[in-house]
């Protein structure tokens, strides 16, 4: 695939390469429904193009927090499902030209389909043969061309857009590979469908050099992952389906990825937020790319307004849960919510008395069983409620992350596979600031029991102001592991005995409690095993 396309591999966001003091105006398009497809339930089957869940809530969200920015945002330029048709988009996107001035920004987002079609016609510029397509209410996929807009199309509205600054969001996806499993949610990947074959009748005829990005000084790139082989998911965000890009660039608008104060973005701080949150909150399968490379270039203004701000995901009560076949015994009705897609825990019935279990990626957790005879868990009560307070705790610890402050940075150098029992796990840590050099770092397992990590007894500290690398061997239980680090300003001795209390037993909110007592940062990143 040509890398200086578009829309490379999946939702991208293209922003100015100058300071944006000038007015600031927008376009926000968010499309559910689509006239092609039909809308999902529980027991489709997967891998098929539905309606999406969550596109409607991207735009509603990103609509407040650009408006919170001070952006100009006309009501005839929010589109939404049926108005958001190919030609509304056109004509919007030419309204919002008209109430600019030469040097202003530009910012378009799009939350909807992507996909790719086979290129039919000259331009040959795409290596696999597959053009990048935004998709819109109308698309057709029996009629090539109808209802949607190539990568080649979309360089064209660049290119007559050159007296402005311009910033566009693709919270879309573009590839039809998976990496590690099948998710149990609603995929923004289209399909492979035929190509235009004649360019004239396209709706914006390409120009001559409309393969290459090149040569658009107004224009910077951040892809929403950098691999051409994953899809990009929805995934409940506070009781609601989201594009992941969609809700931390709304974040990140709002002023928590102003990390300086000087109300506004610049490249290296978007890049900083954007990877690292919906890096972690996708479990390592999905990562936005900032091209080009994040520097202290100031890409968009803010105004001193923060009361808008997404806030971050609260602690749930519930938890939301799918299941695939017969209904699994022994979960609690009131800590559990039932949902067709996008559940924090999905139970995938195997015969037998078993049941394989699912984290909101897709990723396997770990199996239950509530078989008879020699095979019988009399556990199993007690292993499928384990399953549910581990979801209710890991929500609660990443309810502590603070937005608004540098991350805690943590990055995997055995790469983002699976692992088996006996091999090795590498991780680098560094904390967000000299300010908070002490790390307390645990794991929770697959089964939800606390591992304590460092340090190995309280009063230690760990001071690690330029960062430490750390190397954990695989141990039972297998499954999805999520490896925390807590970096606070002093030794966090209660901290580290509620962990050592703890060990081999379930979360408990007196864990979480000594964390959210104090002016600490929390890190997470995935392991995932087997046996």
């Amino acid at each position: 695939m040509n890398s200086r396309a578009l829309l490379a591999a999946a939702a991208l966001a293209l922003f100015a390469a100058n300071p944006a003091r000038a007015d600031q105006h927008a376009l926000v398009v968010g499309i559910n429904e689509y006239a092609a497809f039909q809308p999902y339930s529980a027991g489709m089957p997967r891998g098929q193009p539905y309606d999406l869940l969550g596109a409607r809530n991207d735009a509603e969200t990103v609509a407040t927090a650009l408006r919170a920015a001070g952006v100009e945002l006309a009501e005839d330029r929010v589109l939404m499902d049926e108005g958001a048709t190919v030609q509304a988009f056109l004509d919007a996107f030419e309204r919002l030209k008209a109430a600019a001035d030469p040097g202003d920004t530009l910012i378009v987002t799009f939350a909807g389909h992507g996909a790719q079609e086979r290129e039919a016609s000259e331009p040959y510029d795409e290596d696999d043969g597959l053009d990048e397509i935004i998709m819109f209410h109308d698309f057709d996929p029996s009629r090539p061309g109808t209802g949607r807009l190539s990568d080649d199309e979309l360089r064209t509205l660049m290119q007559g857009a050159s007296e402005y600054q311009v910033v566009w969001v693709f919270d879309s996806c573009h590839a039809g590979g998976l990496v590690r499993s099948a998710a149990f949610t609603v995929s923004r990947f289209g399909g492979i469908f035929d190509g235009l074959p004649d360019p004239s009748l396209a709706n914006v005829p390409p120009t001559p050099d409309s393969e290459s990005f090149e040569g658009l000084p107004h224009l910077t790139q951040i892809l929403a992952t950098a691999s051409e082989v994953l899809r990009i998911n929805e995934t409940e965000i506070d009781g609601k389906m989201h594009g992941a890009l969609s809700w931390y660039f709304a974040e990140a608008l709002s002023g928590a990825a102003d990390t300086d104060g000087d109300n506004a973005l610049s490249r290296g701080e978007l890049a900083s937020f954007l990877e690292q949150r919906v890096f972690a909150r996708m479990n390592q399968s999905q990562q936005p790319r900032l091209f080009p490379e994040g520097d202290d270039q100031r890409v968009l203004s803010l105004t001193a307004a923060r009361d808008t701000r997404p806030q971050a995901p609260r602690a749930p009560e519930r938890v939301s849960v799918n299941f695939l076949g017969a209904l699994p015994p022994g979960l609690d009705p009131e800590k559990i919510t039932r949902v067709p897609t996008g559940a924090v825990l999905t139970f995938e019935e195997q015969g037998a008395g078993l049941w394989d279990v699912y984290n909101h990626t897709g990723d396997r957790i770990t199996s239950v069983s509530a078989s008879t005879g020699e095979n019988r868990s009399d556990d199993w009560p007690k292993e499928a409620d384990a399953l549910v307070a581990r979801a209710i705790g890991l929500a609660t610890l990443d309810s502590l992350t603070v937005a608004s402050e540098p991350p805690v940075s943590i990055t995997a150098q055995h790469g983002n596979g699976t692992l088996s029992l006996g091999q090795e796990a590498s991780f680098d840590f560094v904390p967000p600031s000299e300010a908070k050099p002490y790390l307390t770092l645990f794991n929770v397992a697959a089964n939800g029991n606390i591992q304590p990590l460092f340090p190995e007894r309280p009063g230690g500290g760990l001071v690690a102001s330029e960062g430490i690398s750390a190397t954990f061997a695989v141990v039972p239980p297998t499954g999805a592991d999520q490896l925390y680090a807590v970096a606070c300003p002093e030794p966090a001795e209660d901290l580290h005995r509620a962990l050592q209390a703890g060990a081999g037993k379930r979360i408990d909110p007196a864990l979480t409690d000594t964390i959210r007592g104090r002016d600490c940062q929390v890190g997470s990143i995935g392991l995932y095993t087997q046996n």
